[in-house]
């Protein structure tokens, strides 16, 4: 054994960080200060992927005290609120923290079915591609006071609600044919300009339900 394989690593090299910080990387992982001959790059991206925002990592160790890490990091879709806690979230419905607040579209849930989630949980994926093509809807889109559109997930039938600002809401229930639902949204409220609604319920693409109208008493 030469002197060099008992210096311990100094310089680690961190490549595609953004959620993650560089030294949170490099805490994570423990090589620093550790030999090369006595570092493992397995046990180093094991603890990587430990986080929840890295989808995959690799460790690279180099001779004679330098080693590199290299992030894949998730990518935000948008943004899940459980209670007090903004989470990003992405394609596949796993939560995960940021240290960029930037990094994320400006498309927010809010998930009422839980009091709180954790980092690395994971969300149905077809309701977040559906809550979050909701949460794209601009304001007067669906009609001129539906100002402040926002999307909430409720536990139950109601499932996927799309509160409009106007005093009024949509209830879309599953995530399933959501592009039909919201045509269908569309095109009644395209009809109903002005009419007073409480709610609009689309749950059925086969029945459209609606309150007030003249055969249903809205419920308190």
């Amino acid at each position: 054994m030469v002197l060099a394989d008992l210096e311990p690593i100094g310089a680690v090299e961190v490549l595609g960080a953004r959620h993650v910080t560089a030294d949170a990387a490099r805490r994570a992982t423990g090589l620093a200060g550790v030999p090369v001959f006595r570092a493992s790059a397995a046990d180093a991206r094991s603890a990587l992927l430990r986080i929840s925002a890295v989808r995959d990592a690799r460790v690279e160790l180099e001779l004679p005290t330098s080693a590199r890490i290299v992030l894949s990091e998730r990518e935000a879709v948008g943004r899940w609120t459980v209670g007090a806690v903004e989470w990003f979230v992405d394609g596949e419905g796993v939560l995960f923290a940021s240290s960029d607040p930037t990094a994320a579209p400006a498309l927010r849930v809010r998930d009422e079915r839980a009091p709180t989630r954790e980092a690395g949980e994971r969300v149905e994926a077809p309701l977040v591609a559906a809550a979050l093509r909701l949460a794209k809807v601009a304001p007067g889109e669906l009609r001129a006071d539906a100002t402040a559109p926002a999307v909430r997930v409720e536990p139950g039938a109601d499932g996927i609600v799309l509160e409009t600002g106007g005093g009024w809401e949509v209830r879309f229930g599953g995530p399933e044919r959501i592009e039909e639902k919201l045509a269908l949204v569309v095109r009644f409220l395209r009809d109903e300009p002005s009419r007073r609604l409480e709610y609009v319920d689309v749950r059925s693409t086969e029945h459209i339900v609606f309150c007030p109208d003249r055969t249903l008493t809205c419920p308190e």
